[in-house]
């Protein structure tokens, strides 16, 4: 968890792998790889981070290329944002490349590739949907954070939310970047880590109590997430 803190200058930040939620203007997302984000100066924000943590790419625009923004219509203020584009991460990843190799060529390249991420901000500022979830799916995934082990089904969900499972399903799609399952056993298996670290009870136990159906498929889950076994995770943070 990093507390709320601002900065003095304004910056861009990609992500290139892991995830986080930030707080900022009075609402919460979930940045996964992919999302294209705008934080203005002495805005004050929070984040909060998995157990992978996550890889971000920061450049911070001059004065310059922030008022061509805002003659075009870009509301800087509302710290606007661009989400899971796969072009703008293999552009990342590029620009991360570019950063490590040191020749003359290698920073104007850089700047290159920084201009072609605003210029995907800018471009789809007018375009995006409003940035901040709907209430209802707010509630609905506050209610997966309290209980990450409990039985999920869409129509359990979607009676809980009162909209048809098609609109939740989709709406928690676009707004939080992956479907509700994954975002579920993302929870449980931070949930498992948490326990593997804190706890020395039994691999099956913390299974069961996460909500996984046995050791297998626990196994598989955490592996997928952390790339390593629960028993390996233990022995290693230990």
């Amino acid at each position: 968890m990093m507390d709320a803190h601002q900065h003095d200058e304004a910056w861009f930040c990609l992500v290139l792998a892991g995830g986080y939620e930030e707080r900022i203007r009075s609402r919460a997302n979930d940045h996964l790889p992919g999302d294209l984000l705008y934080c203005p100066a002495h805005a004050v924000h929070e984040q909060r981070f998995g157990a992978a943590g996550a890889r971000k790419l920061l450049f911070s625009p001059d004065e310059n290329l922030q008022a061509l923004l805002r003659e075009h219509g870009v509301h800087l203020d509302e710290a606007p944002s661009v989400r899971r584009s796969a072009r703008l991460l293999h552009i990342g990843d590029r620009l991360a490349a570019e950063l490590e190799i040191d020749d003359p060529f290698a920073s104007l390249s850089a700047q290159g590739l920084a201009l072609e991420l605003v210029a995907a901000l800018g471009r789809g500022f007018n375009d995006r949907a409003d940035p901040s979830p709907p209430l209802w799916l707010r509630r609905l995934r506050d209610c997966l954070h309290d209980d990450p082990a409990a039985d999920v089904s869409l129509d359990r969900l979607a009676a809980v939310a009162g909209r048809h499972p098609v609109h939740v399903s989709r709406s928690f799609h676009a707004f939080y970047g992956v479907p509700v399952g994954d975002y579920v056993r993302r929870l449980r298996v931070e949930k498992a880590a948490v326990l593997l670290r804190s706890t020395r009870r039994p691999l099956i136990d913390i299974a069961i109590e996460c909500g996984f159906a046995g050791a297998a498929q626990f196994s598989r889950s955490f592996r997928a997430a952390f790339d390593s076994t629960p028993s390996s995770y233990r022995k290693a943070v230990r």
